[in-house]
């Protein structure tokens, strides 16, 4: 007998299957496909675009100008690349323009479209600002009190990723763009401020650093693995590839589910066929690979279709995931390894699966198989209530839940699966929702924060003085070093239990770096100054309910200390209102409504995602209930057919075979959203490594977003309607 002869035959009557299980096959690959291509562009534009326009290896500001005589001793003496970038920041009805003078070395910028800049009355400007705004080239953009016509667009390495502030989260192209004009022009507009870029040939980093301190006064040292304008290039590369195997790995497995329970049945249905070949001669072994392969054909099947699928889509599905950067012009292309993976893991899981369902099935007797008795000795809930005199409705429904559980499974995996990844897209917007409006205040009453390009001894402008640095850890990680007073009326410093501190006692961790450092009350965690290049071993007194600033804060004394400074002097200036400071004291501003819209615009950027994520879960939801009801009516022919005779209409029978699982659907809801809380709080976490904050995991309950309405105090999902 030929076996083969019977895939066919099988496919025909499990069409239904067969197809469901392909729709979620190829959704689930489609997914990870499409994240790894995202990873791999991100990762190969940014090793390109980096190395031809020579990016940095950090930059650093003195308080102290360098030369330019003293700037070709120190390259020559240290074997290093540097230049000095001078740059000015002007501000135009509410929008932020950082004009550069050109440099010749490191960090080139790259004309995009059109043309460099040749007359004083002529600009280039950052293309992500053009794009957001549709602004074109001979387009007329003013700065200050002059106009001047747009001749191209540009990109520079150190700003793929448009961050206006170093500590800011997220980027601007709404208020904040970098500019370039002659250098003719940019002596007019007459830019005071200056840093220094430098690339390092060799390994004498600290030795450079060290004399560059001593002769003059570093004010700032940022290297670029710590420069989130570039490496966030790197490390959302890394995070989305992480996050395509884990799919990969995690997505089959509901397939996997559905496949054992359908093969599992289809191979009990054929117990005496089975139970006949086996009689024949035919080899376990032989049964088992031959019913494997009814579960190989979902794998292989949709597979190619999620690659042709991919193929297709590939390259706008990559620019949607490229959103967070300045437009990159790549080809996203399917990594043909990836492509491989794609259809050997879930067909390898398919296969297992129902090879471990004839398996099981062949340890019975082949007496047992040949009658039909394979369950026998197992426990049977078909019967139950024979003796009760409940409604005829009610008895049937509850044997056809408790007695299939597996089909009954089928549906509540189906709904749960949905529901899980719609939700986790909505929860994503929520916890960055809550975070804007509630996290993000609850770190003090300030809305500005005024860093200075010197050292004061006491604000004539107001507000609340206090020292802040950044400091390394031993891996060279950066965090913020804080030095202020138990008084300070712009800071909320409490404990985890909600109680004050007092900074008198020492040294108090944020709760996010406690956390991202591994450490808690008690240790000993060594810091380093990376302006001297000092190290300092400190005890943590306690950690602060603070999860908005990776950050250490102390007395002034502790942190000007470390600093190397007197502990009357300040750096920077709080407050709960804006201060009339001269531009020309001012390094950095940071305000609290830009945090908040930075959160806002990661809620904006995720949309596109989010509701690909909705349809999903609705198409996951859909074709396993689509499998579990034809399971059920074929299951129920002859019971359909006898409640015909006996007269019920079309709707009562319904109402009886069909409508009992619709119990299941609030419960795989609402047995999800655990899971979802869960899964938001993960990646929070691993977002956390990235951002410096740690945004809490938040389901809004009785909401209404995006005309989805809330009901039972939960957003439900479209496939629980």
């Amino acid at each position: 007998m030929n076996l083969n002869k019977r895939y066919f035959r099988s496919i025909k009557s499990n069409l239904s299957f067969y197809i469901s299980a392909a729709v979620l096959t190829i959704m689930t690959l489609f997914l990870f496909f499409m994240l790894n291509i995202a990873g791999s562009a991100i990762w190969e534009f940014g090793d390109d675009f980096f190395e031809t326009q020579n990016v940095e290896d950090a930059d650093f500001t003195t308080y102290l100008p360098i030369p330019e005589e003293e700037i070709e001793k120190l390259e020559e003496e240290y074997s290093v690349n540097l230049e000095t970038q001078y740059y000015s920041n002007i501000e135009t009805d509410g929008v932020t323009v950082r004009v550069f003078k050109k440099t010749s070395e490191i960090n080139l910028y790259s004309i995009t479209e059109g043309k460099d800049v040749e007359k004083n009355d002529e600009i280039i400007i950052s293309e992500g600002y053009a794009v957001f705004n549709k602004i074109s080239i001979g387009d007329l953009i003013t700065i200050g009190n002059k106009a001047y016509t747009v001749t191209g667009f540009f990109q520079r390495p150190d700003y793929l990723y448009m961050l206006q502030n170093d500590g800011d989260s997220y980027k601007n192209i709404t208020t904040f763009y970098l500019a370039y004009v002659t250098d003719e022009e940019y002596e007019n507009i007459g830019g005071e401020n200056c840093l220094y870029f430098v690339c390092y040939n060799k390994d004498n980093q600290a030795d450079f650093r060290k004399v560059v301190n001593e002769k003059y006064y570093m004010r700032t040292y940022i290297s670029a693995k710590e420069n989130m304008r570039i490496d966030m290039v790197k490390m959302q590369a890394e995070m989305f590839n992480i996050i395509s195997y884990i799919i990969l790995a995690v997505m089959p497995l509901i397939v996997v589910v559905l496949v054992s329970i359908v093969i599992n049945r289809k191979v009990k249905s054929e117990q005496k066929l089975i139970g006949t070949l086996t009689a024949l001669g035919y080899k376990k072994s032989k049964l088992m690979l031959h019913y494997a392969g009814f579960a190989m054909i979902p794998g292989l099947f949709g597979g190619v279709f999620a690659i042709l699928f991919t193929m297709i889509f590939a390259q706008s599905f990559g620019e949607v995931c490229l959103a967070d950067y300045e437009p990159m012009r790549i080809k996203c292309h399917l990594n043909p390894i990836a492509a491989v993976l794609g259809i050997i893991v879930p067909t390898a899981m398919y296969i297992l699966a129902a090879m471990r369902s004839v398996n099981k099935l062949l340890k019975k007797d082949t007496v047992l198989l040949l009658n039909g008795n394979s369950e026998q000795g197992e426990k049977n809930f078909k019967n139950i209530l024979v003796k009760n005199k409940i409604s005829f409705r009610i008895k049937y429904a509850l044997r056809s839940l408790i007695g299939n559980p597996s089909r009954t499974f089928v549906v509540f995996l189906g709904v749960f699966s949905g529901s899980y990844i719609a939700l986790l897209g909505y929860s994503f917007l929520d916890t960055m929702d809550n975070t804007k409006q509630n996290m993000i205040d609850g770190v003090g009453k300030y809305e500005y924060q005024y860093v200075l390009n010197e050292l004061v001894e006491e604000s004539e402008y107001g507000g609340e003085p206090v020292i802040m640095s950044t400091m390394e850890n031993k891996a060279g990680e950066q965090f913020s070093m804080i030095g202020t007073t138990d008084f300070n009326p712009y800071l909320s410093l409490k404990d985890m239990d909600g109680n004050d501190i007092s900074l008198m006692d020492g040294y108090y961790i944020t709760s996010v770096m406690a956390m991202l450092q591994k450490v808690q009350a008690g240790d000993k965690l060594t810091i380093c100054n990376p302006l001297t290049l000092e190290s300092f071993e400190i005890t943590i007194a306690g950690v602060l309910d603070n999860d908005m600033q990776n950050a250490i804060f102390s007395n002034k004394e502790n942190v000007a200390r470390i600093m190397g400074i007197e502990e009357n002097v300040s750096n920077v200036i709080m407050s709960d209102v804006a201060l009339n400071i001269p531009d020309s004291k001012i390094m950095q501003t940071i305000k609290k409504a830009d945090a908040k819209e930075q959160f806002q615009n990661i809620s904006n950027e995720m949309n596109v995602m989010i509701y690909f994520l909705i349809g999903i879960g609705a198409i996951v939801c859909v074709a396993s209930i689509y499998v579990a009801v034809n399971m059920l009516v074929s299951e129920n022919r002859s019971n359909i057919s006898m409640l015909k005779v006996l007269g019920y209409r079309d709707k009562q029978i319904n109402r009886i075979v069909l409508s009992v699982n619709h119990i299941l659907l609030p419960i795989g809801f609402i047995v999800s959203i655990p899971l979802v809380f869960a899964s938001t709080n993960w990646f929070m976490v691993f977002l956390a490594d990235f951002i410096g904050a740690l945004p809490k995991a938040y389901i809004a309950p009785l909401k209404r977003k995006s005309g989805i309405k809330m009901d039972n105090g939960l957003r439900s999902c479209p496939e629980a309607s």
